[in-house]
């Protein structure tokens, strides 16, 4: 333990010295713009509270879609404007995910695109694979890669690995979970953007090795209501500390909202823009069915459940997310376990 100790206090002396933490405005957000739950908060590094998890929750942790029963598709749409009279600029983030359930592990994968004049232009690819490794501890690791234009062509290539260990019932807590990862383990976007608002010495971004940690916990659930709230801090290079905190509320299983609070100390520090961002998510989860389709009654997907979601959140003082997401989980979950007969019923016996 020593020895790992020396070498991550190494490794963060090297990260800290090799460059001033000087990233461009939302570079650390560059995979989240497209999506909802991890815009509202939704996706903690704990988990994804009582609405589960999607494709899109690997942008966090990989480990978080260990959990998951069903096929999920995902689409969604973020819109990028700013209020600030000397920039009138306006941009665009869009994403499209899947997830697959298998026996030994689960499968998913995004693709992220953003067009933003504060960052070069971007199409960016994740895929990931998750397991249960205990009914309480899951574990998963991804891969990306991204390629950027506009102020010259730049490519990023690179990892990430976390857990999720779900404590379940914990003092007067209905629910208690942990989760930490470290993404960002590679090669990123280099820094001649035309996003060096505030120096031209603006680093590498999304910031090389960024930790991040966080709890989730339920207070309050019964037929009716569900509360919860999630913290998660997150370290790009050993440099900033960002710290999310998102109540988390439910009514009968089918509306969810968040109230997303994010502080940035880094740029509380430095006073670029207040360093402060809130805003508000609404999920609407309902089921619905199709008829005489050979194929989705042949899979078990003729009754399915759709979620439909829409964010508003200020990312910083002049530049404002507006974003809308479909979710589609192919089949319904199994409310009752399967059935295991030890001695055959008394019928049979007649028989």
């Amino acid at each position: 333990m020593k020895k790992i100790g020396i070498a991550i206090a190494a490794f963060a002396l090297i990260l800290s010295s090799a460059s001033a933490y000087n990233p461009p405005v939302l570079s650390e957000n560059l995979y989240a713009l497209s999506s909802t739950r991890n815009l509202s908060g939704q996706n903690s590094v704990a988990g994804g509270g009582t609405l589960g998890c999607g494709p899109d929750s690997i942008v966090v942790n990989p480990a978080l879609t260990a959990q998951a029963q069903r096929v999920s598709l995902n689409a969604g749409y973020t819109a990028l404007i700013t209020y600030d009279p000397s920039d009138s600029d306006y941009g665009n983030a869009f994403q499209g995910g899947i997830l697959i359930p298998f026996k030994m592990f689960n499968f998913s994968g995004i693709v992220n695109g953003v067009m933003c004049p504060f960052l070069k232009d971007s199409l960016n690819f994740k895929a990931g694979l998750s397991k249960e490794i205990t009914p309480k501890l899951s574990v998963g690791a991804n891969a990306d890669v991204g390629f950027a234009w506009g102020a010259g062509s730049d490519i990023a290539i690179g990892a990430g690995l976390g857990f999720v260990y779900d404590f379940g019932p914990l003092a007067f807590m209905k629910d208690f979970s942990v989760g930490a990862s470290v993404i960002n383990l590679g090669k990123y976007y280099k820094n001649d953007i035309p996003g060096a608002k505030w120096s031209s010495g603006v680093t590498a971004w999304p910031s090389l090795a960024t930790l991040k940690a966080g709890a989730s916990a339920t207070f309050l659930k019964n037929d009716t209501i569900d509360f919860g709230a999630s913290i998660d801090v997150t370290v790009p290079s050993f440099q900033n500390a960002i710290f999310d905190i998102t109540p988390k509320f439910a009514v009968k299983e089918m509306l969810y909202f968040t109230l997303p609070l994010s502080i940035n100390c880094y740029e509380m520090a430095e006073a670029h823009n207040g360093g402060f961002s809130a805003g508000i998510g609404a999920f609407f989860k309902f089921n619905f069915s199709v008829k005489n389709n050979q194929y989705l009654e042949r899979n078990g997907w003729s009754e399915s459940e759709m979620i439909a979601s829409a964010v508003y959140k200020n990312l910083d003082s002049s530049v404002h997310a507006v974003s809308a997401n479909l979710d589609i989980n192919l089949g319904m979950k199994d409310k009752t376990p399967p059935v295991i007969k030890v001695w055959p019923d008394d019928e049979e016996d007649d028989e």
